[in-house]
């Protein structure tokens, strides 16, 4: 059996929904922990260089290192700031899944919701931009809640 693997997710959201799992993932033991810091940055950074270099992956939870549009990657500078503290473990986040995966999602949920004029409301579609692009290439009346849910501008896009 190999060596057991350690992974720790450190998010910006809450430390009430704190949590470590044991699992085995190809026959390898991983130890799964996620651990919130309350939106304290200061104290993600702390944490990303305490454990830098005895963990074996870090993953970004409540926020993103990047965006993805049009093919492009839109690094979020509080992000990156956060993250660099970590200089020998690396760290990722769902950004790339998210463009990845969001787009297989709809394509696939196509036969069942039949997306051509269904209205749809993307809440940030900067941070889900290949699931509003596939929505919209599929022919969902679309409605973009970034000035709203984002910035508090109360006006659809």
């Amino acid at each position: 059996m190999s060596r057991a693997k350690h992974v720790v997710s450190i998010s910006l959201g809450s430390s009430t929904r704190d949590v470590k799992v044991e699992t085995e993932i190809l026959g390898t033991p991983v130890l799964i922990e996620r651990r919130g810091v309350d939106g304290d940055t200061a104290k993600a950074m702390a944490l990303f260089e305490a454990l830098d270099g005895k963990v074996d992956a870090f993953g970004l939870g409540g926020t993103d290192l990047f965006v993805m549009v049009g093919g492009r990657r839109y690094y979020l500078r509080q992000s990156v700031k956060i993250t660099r503290a970590a200089r020998r473990t690396p760290v990722v986040c769902g950004a790339g899944l998210k463009d990845t995966l969001e787009r297989t999602v709809v394509e696939k949920l196509e036969p069942v919701f039949g997306w051509s004029d269904k209205k749809v409301l993307m809440v940030l579609a900067a941070d889900r931009f290949g699931m509003a692009e596939s929505l919209d290439s599929a022919g969902a009346e679309m409605i973009f809640g970034d000035l709203i849910f984002g910035l508090g501008i109360p006006v659809p896009v």
